[in-house]
């Protein structure tokens, strides 16, 4: 296909999109927002530079160039507050969110060379609770949602996982406390690829924070957990290894998911309904981190300093993997539109796992904790070939028979240095209506490779990123958006790339 006939076909795509979400829109429920972009991705090599696909939830492809087209529509609640649920019209409410990418490129055999839905959900909330069921963006974990490198366990690098979730959206105050104490929480039961190493996987996830001190207060402390599992599903390909059973289906009966709820590794005795693996171990592959979080307010700047300890078996309990996590800081001026908001800081640590010695019986030498691979789940930590969790665990390159040892990933022993820097730039030129919004990102790592398959030589990487979004005054008002990413090292392949793109958005009303 023509150039010309990719894009006459993004333009058919982009008004037949529109007018088809409008009709949609109005059969439900009246949006309070649209919007299309249009854009393209280049760079000096055939591979997308890091910063340019990473947390971007699975919708960029990693070879370049492309053209891409996206279009969303979503309805929010009519509602007086979010943080205390007071309803205006009626005691519940509901909302919607649909999300579409078309991405056009060279290679054709990726999952993102497709049609692709993003988001696609309906929600429902009443008082401090909602639920959703679909695909919805999401990140989990105490840290900065902008600048950071992206939470260990949840960082918004993969496709939205279809889910059924009922949470505590926002830190909402215990009443007997006066505010002092806030909750936050999540409970999920989500689907996995019916295809892979292993297919019909499911997925376990639940969350809780709570928050010491009022929203007022000079100082507030937060700390709890994330816990994910994938289980369940069936596979032809690990039969006679003693790690499925005879007839390749994983435990999935309801006393299953109460060991997968509650990490249980104790209670499984019958070797005829569990292989030694899970007698020994758990049901389904366990991940997340326990993080500690504190925001001082200093009148004109907030501090945020955040750690999020990594879990994957015991390590973390016998503290033997404590070296292990994401630190970071944040600098935030309480000023918009100030020239600098945000300053960030980050390191992250995999390069413990607990030591290089796994000794069944002694929990201190019980390491190896390979992040993101798992001997039965060998697709790993990941959804449709792309990492859930930070992307700085990337996967491996080829066909899941194409990977080391059958893991998923061959560099999970990583240091990562990394800062960022947004804020806004009181730029007016003729066309321009407002403030340039910035971002930039300088990320460096050293990369180990596993413990089973250590690099020859450690990998050193440069990543960088920058980006500025403007508001113009044509078309009606559109934002301008210009991207530009740089890979330098031994780990990806050295590039430069761009995305430019424009985008329209339509706010038709204001939530109530």
């Amino acid at each position: 296909m023509h150039t010309c006939s990719k894009s006459g076909l993004l333009i058919i795509l982009f008004l037949s999109t529109v007018a088809t979400s409008y009709l949609f829109a109005q059969s439900i429920r009246q949006p309070t927002q649209y919007y299309t972009e249009i854009g393209t991705y280049v760079a000096s090599s055939i591979e997308t530079p890091f910063w340019l696909r990473a947390n971007q939830y699975g919708i960029v492809p990693n070879r370049s160039p492309l053209l891409t087209f996206r279009a969303g529509v979503y309805s929010d609640y009519d509602m007086a507050s979010h943080s205390t649920g007071r309803w205006k019209k009626s005691k519940y409410d509901f909302g919607y969110g649909l999300n579409l990418v078309v991405n056009r490129t060279q290679n054709q055999l990726s999952y993102e060379s497709n049609v692709l839905l993003p988001e696609a959900y309906v929600k429902v909330r009443r008082g401090i609770w909602e639920a959703y069921i679909g695909r919805r963006r999401e990140k989990f974990g105490l840290a900065d949602s902008t600048l950071s490198t992206g939470s260990y366990a949840w960082s918004g690098n993969a496709m939205p996982i279809p889910k059924i979730q009922i949470s505590i959206p926002v830190f909402t105050p215990i009443g007997f406390t006066k505010g002092w104490l806030a909750v936050q929480g999540t409970f999920a039961h989500g689907f996995l690829s019916a295809s892979g190493f292993v297919e019909n996987t499911l997925l376990h996830q639940k969350s809780l924070y709570f928050r010491f001190g009022r929203e007022k207060d000079v100082v507030r402390l937060y700390g709890g957990f994330n816990h994910q599992v994938v289980w369940g599903g069936h596979t032809d390909r690990l039969k006679g290894t003693g790690l499925v059973p005879d007839d390749g289906r994983f435990p999935s009966s309801l006393l299953d998911y109460y060991y997968v709820v509650f990490g249980d590794r104790n209670s499984r005795t019958d070797s005829s309904a569990y292989t030694n693996f899970e007698i020994t171990n758990r049901v389904g592959n366990h991940l997340g981190s326990i993080d500690l979080g504190a925001e001082i307010d200093l009148v004109r700047h907030t501090l945020f300093l955040y750690r999020q300890n990594i879990y994957e078996d015991g390590s973390l309990f016998y503290l033997i993997n404590i070296a292990d996590g994401l630190n970071g800081l944040r600098i935030r001026r309480n000023d918009s539109n100030a020239i600098v908001r945000d300053i960030l800081i980050e390191f992250l640590n995999t390069t413990s796992q607990g030591g290089p010695e796994f000794i069944i019986g002694n929990p201190y030498k019980q390491g190896k904790d390979d992040y993101f691979n798992h001997q039965q789940y060998r697709d790993g930590w990941a959804y449709r070939q792309h990492t859930i969790g930070t992307p700085f665990i990337p996967p491996s390159l080829g066909s899941q028979d194409q990977y080391p040892n059958g893991t998923f990933t061959g560099n999970n022993r990583v240091y990562v240095f990394h800062a960022g820097i947004a804020g806004s730039l009181p730029i007016r030129w003729r066309v321009v209506k407002g403030p340039l919004a910035y971002q930039a990102k300088l990320s460096f790592s050293r990369n180990l490779g596993t413990y089973n398959n250590p690099y020859t030589d450690i990998r050193n990487q440069f990543s960088a990123y920058a980006s500025v979004v403007a508001p113009l005054e044509i078309l009606g008002g559109i934002q301008f958006t210009a991207n530009i990413a740089v890979d330098a090292g031994t780990l990806y392949q050295n590039s430069v790339g761009a995305f430019i793109a424009i985008r329209k958005v339509w706010q038709t009303k204001e939530p109530k």
